[in-house]
Parts: structure tokens; C-alpha cells; sequence
């Protein structure tokens, strides 16, 4: 992430973004539906998504770390998501090239990022919490 900007706005932007691009995948669940004859996940995906927007938005604004996590677990279940499909409209569509299918890659590649950098926040701020406790506790012990 960069150093000039506050983690809290980063983490605030990439929930909305994830909010967003669930919605424009959602727009483009038409090609499953003419295209292939298997259960659309991509309802399933999306609304995770969106939950885990909110309480990583959340999360960003109370400073709560373990909000965290939902939003993770979602967008690691989005990446799976797009990564597959990716693969399987290509099989499914018999090598006809839809301007869809290759941005599904590239969208996992930059969730991929995303992940890692919320990750990294995550950790930094368990550390924090773990270092205000036991200043906390040792503090009680003196008195």
C-alpha cells in the first residue's frame, strides 16, 4: 500500500469497489444462463461479496480488525470463482472469445492483491491489539 495514503480510506475504497464489481458481475450472469446448463454460483459469489464489503467498511471506520475477515473469506471464495469459470466458459463456449471471459483473470490477479494488502493490515493490527494488552496487563500487575 502506499505510505501516503491512510490504510482506513485504502481499505474504505477496495469495499467499494468489491460492493461495485459484484453488481457488474451480476449484470453478466446472462452468458451462464445461454451459455452453460450448470447452477449459477454467481448470485452466491456476489452477495458474499457484498456482506463482506460492508463489514470490511465497517471494519475500516470502527478500526475493528476482526471485521476483516468475512470480506477476506469472500473475496478468496471470488478469486476461486473467477479463476474457474474463467476456465470453463472457455471449454464450454467451444473457443468463441467473449470480451468477458479474459477480464475474469485479470480480476482475480488485482482481488489477489487486494487480499494480500487487507491481510497485511489485519496482521499489523492484531499485532497492535496484542501490544496495547500487554501493556494493559502489566500495567494491573504493578498495581
Amino acid at each position: 500500500m502506499c505510505r501516503s495514503l491512510k490504510a482506513e480510506y485504502v481499505r474504505m475504497a477496495i469495499a467499494g469497489c468489491s460492493v461495485i464489481v459484484s453488481f457488474l458481475i451480476l449484470e453478466f450472469t446472462w452468458l451462464e444462463n445461454d451459455k452453460c446448463c450448470e447452477i449459477s454460483v454467481w448470485n452466491h459469489v456476489c452477495v458474499l461479496q457484498v456482506i463482506g464489503g460492508i463489514c470490511l467498511f465497517v471494519g475500516s471506520l470502527k478500526n475493528n480488525h476482526w471485521l476483516f475477515l468475512p470480506w477476506m473469506v469472500a473475496s478468496i471464495i471470488l478469486i476461486y470463482t473467477l479463476s474457474y469459470k474463467s476456465i470453463l466458459y472457455l471449454t464450454h463456449l467451444e473457443g468463441r472469445m467473449l470480451m468477458m471471459v479474459p477480464l475474469l483473470p485479470f480480476i482475480a490477479g488485482i482481488w489477489s492483491y487486494f487480499v494480500y494488502d487487507v491481510f497485511q493490515d489485519f496482521l499489523q493490527l492484531q499485532s497492535e491489539s496484542i501490544k496495547i494488552i500487554s501493556i494493559m496487563e502489566s500495567v494491573r500487575t504493578e498495581y
